[in-house]
This record gives structure tokens, sequence and C-alpha cells, in this order.
């Protein structure tokens, strides 16, 4: 497993995870269980208070705690993140997602790792992530999906963003239970990245996908709080 101090090294980190990790814990209490009501006004008086105090707090930028990070100021000198993420590593290089994030108390809990050439997503789907009636939202599937096609990117030593995500749901994706997502590259044609990925249950495969990326040069992420050039992200691919 990747040592977080590598990814975010500030003293903060466990005491907001542990702090995402109830928040989610109560939603999805919230979600399931006929709470009483006198609790209910409860939660409502305390979180509000707690919000008031924690918006007084100096604000975070990701950016700047991006590009301060020692491994990704590695990739911006090397430009590749191809030795960022070993082989059996998790990928959790943004403890603020929300879809894997561990900081981040709206996340749907994706954990992904490295296996040889392809990224694996796991997360057992908790009841605030239902749709139909027993199942699994499409939009968190699709999330899950685009979340684990992401974590191959640093396997693939580069950055990239989404330009096409096409899905096939083949079962109803079941709640309550592990769930494994996998994606792998089919073909890189210049900054075209083509890739596939599945999402398998205990009964097998319920959703498939095929995606094309865009790659970016690694230094731009960098340079974000420029002004924005919109001819430099109509560029030709």
């Amino acid at each position: 497993m990747t040592d977080p101090s590598a990814v975010d090294d500030h003293s903060d980190l466990p005491a907001r995870s542990d702090a995402a990790m109830a928040m989610s814990k109560l939603a999805h209490g919230l979600v399931s269980r006929r709470a009483d009501v006198s609790v209910l006004h409860r939660i409502a008086a305390e979180v509000e208070a707690l919000a008031v105090e924690v918006e007084t707090a100096p604000p975070r930028s990701r950016l700047e705690e991006m590009t301060a990070n020692p491994r990704f100021a590695a990739a911006l000198k090397s430009g590749t993140m191809s030795d960022i993420v070993e082989d059996g590593a998790f990928v959790d290089l943004f403890h603020d997602s929300p879809v894997s994030g561990s900081a981040n108390p709206l996340s749907i809990g994706l954990r992904i790792r490295r296996e040889n050439d392809e990224s694996v997503g796991t997360v057992t789907l908790a009841p605030g992530w239902e749709g139909a009636p027993g199942r699994g939202h499409g939009g968190v599937v699709a999330a899950c999906v685009d979340e684990t096609i992401g974590g191959l990117l640093p396997i693939l030593g580069t950055m990239a963003f989404t330009g096409e995500l096409t899905l096939r749901y083949r079962e109803p994706c079941p709640l309550g239970v592990p769930l494994e997502f996998r994606a792998w590259l089919v073909e890189r044609d210049g900054r075209r990245l083509h890739l596939a990925a599945s999402g398998t249950g205990p009964d097998g495969v319920f959703v498939e996908s095929t995606a094309l990326f865009i790659t970016v040069d690694i230094a731009r992420l960098a340079e974000m709080n420029a002004p924005h050039d919109e001819e430099a992200d109509h560029a030709p691919i």
C-alpha cells in the first residue's frame, strides 16, 4: 500500500479521514433507518453548528497542495507518472475524490489498486447509493467505472481527461456485496487513449464499458490558475 504521507503530508489527514468516515456512516444510516424525530432534530442542530464552525476555517486549494507534493513535483520534472504507483499499491492520490477519496464524506468508498498493467477498484455499495429498490444507482456505477479508468492513468504514466465514456448495463448492480471494477488499455493513438473496463459482482459481470481519454501535459496542471486558454483546450488531437 502507498504511504499516505507520500501523497498528502498534511498532519490533519488522519483526522479528516476519521471525520469523513463518521459523516458517511451517519448519511447512510439516515437513508436506511427510520430514526426517531428527536434524534433527527438533534442531528440537524449539532451538524449545523459544526458546519458553521468549519466554514470559518482557512480554505484549502487542491491545486496548491497537489503541486507542492514531492511525488507530483518529481513527475513534473520527469514528465511521467509511471513511477508513482507500484504494482500492488493502492491508488490513493486524490484523498478528496467524491468516488474514492478517503477524506471525503461524500465518497462512494471505491478503493483502487494496481494489478500489473491494470487498475482494479473494489467497493461494497452502501444504502445511500441505491437507485431502483435493491440495486446500485446507475450513475454511481458509472462513476466507479470512470474512477477505475482514471486510476489506470498513473499506471500508464500519463494524465488525461474523459472524452467519451460508454456503458452497457448487462445486469442490475447489487448492493451490500463486494464489487470489482477493472480497467485496461486497449490502444494508444497519439493523445487518444482507448480504454475498456468491466464491473463484476458475485453473479458475474453487470457492466461493461469503453472509453476515450485525451492525454494532457502533466506540466499544464501546475498552470491551472493561469487565465483560461480556450484555444489550448480545443487544440487538435
